[in-house]
């Protein structure tokens, strides 16, 4: 009988304890609703008109914004960890130094936002269209930007360190000191971004589109890049060392003091391409076409 009691206790308590978060959470957002306060994490504010609010370091983590208005909103420094997103429009907002990690923003119109120093670190950014966005020394390990817009990005210094960039458009990107290390690029579109002392270890690049790209100083060590697009890249002093770039095509590259020590060619087509002091120690070239257009053995 005492167990059943002490039982029914435990519930009761729960229950109450329940509804008095489920009470606390309402009075937060009726007054956030009001304009009395700028926190209301965890509320349901999905449809809410957050027009012209300044929500400078609010904290909204966790919260429901799906459908809420931000037209002239101001969410610099805000707290919007793990929030529901999806589809937010937030073109030309200012973002910067916001937490959003783990947030969903999935098809999330950010257009020309300004994102620098925010933290993606984990957010769904799937199909999202981030074109001419500022993203400098932003975080975005780990992020979900599969099919993503990136076009003219800023990211100077930005971590994409293991996210998720497979057939993201991002011709003409600024990725200059980016950090990409073991970052899935499959089918991406970089044509002619700029990677100047980029870091790409271990990187997936297979059918990657690298047309006239600046890698200067890149260090693509240990990455898979098999029939990648590297027609007239930039690729001086770029280390390849160990890279599996099998089936690539280097047409015009230039290759000068590069290291493609032990990285794999084999059936590449490097025509024209630049290789003078390119260390070529334990590389193999097994069918590719070389430089004087011969087929190597």
């Amino acid at each position: 009988m005492d167990r059943r009691y002490a039982a029914l206790v435990v519930t009761l308590a729960t229950v109450m304890a329940s509804m008095a978060a489920a009470a606390a959470a309402e009075q937060d957002r009726d007054a956030f609703l009001a304009g009395q306060s700028i926190n209301c994490p965890r509320c349901d504010l999905s449809g809410a008109n957050l027009d012209r609010r300044d929500l400078t370091g609010a904290d909204l983590s966790g919260a429901d914004l799906r459908g809420a208005t931000f037209s002239r909103t101001i969410l610099r420094g805000a707290n919007l960890a793990g929030a529901n997103l999806a589809g937010a429009p937030f073109k030309r907002h200012d973002l910067a130094g916001a937490n959003l990690a783990d947030a969903n923003l999935e098809g999330a119109t950010l257009h020309r936002a300004i994102l620098r120093g925010a933290n993606l670190s984990g957010a769904n950014l799937a199909g999202a269209n981030l074109n001419a966005a500022v993203l400098t020394s932003a975080n975005l390990k780990h992020a979900k930007l599969a099919q993503a817009l990136l076009f003219q990005i800023e990211a100077g210094g930005a971590d994409f360190t293991g996210a998720d960039l497979r057939a993201a458009l991002m011709a003409s990107a600024r990725l200059i000191v980016a950090k990409l290390d073991g970052a899935d690029l499959t089918f991406a579109d970089l044509w002619e971004a700029r990677l100047t002392n980029a870091s790409l270890r271990g990187a997936m690049l297979t059918d990657a589109n690298l047309h006239g790209a600046t890698l200067l100083r890149a260090d693509l060590s240990g990455a898979t890049a098999e029939r990648a697009n590297m027609i007239r890249a930039n690729m001086r002093t770029a280390n390849l060392a160990g890279a599996v770039l099998r089936g690539a095509d280097f047409f015009q590259a230039d290759l000068v003091d590069a290291d493609l020590s032990h990285a794999d060619l084999g059936a590449s087509r490097l025509s024209a391409a630049k290789l003078f002091n390119a260390n070529q120690t334990g590389t193999r070239f097994e069918g590719a076409i070389m430089p004087d257009n011969s087929v190597h053995p």
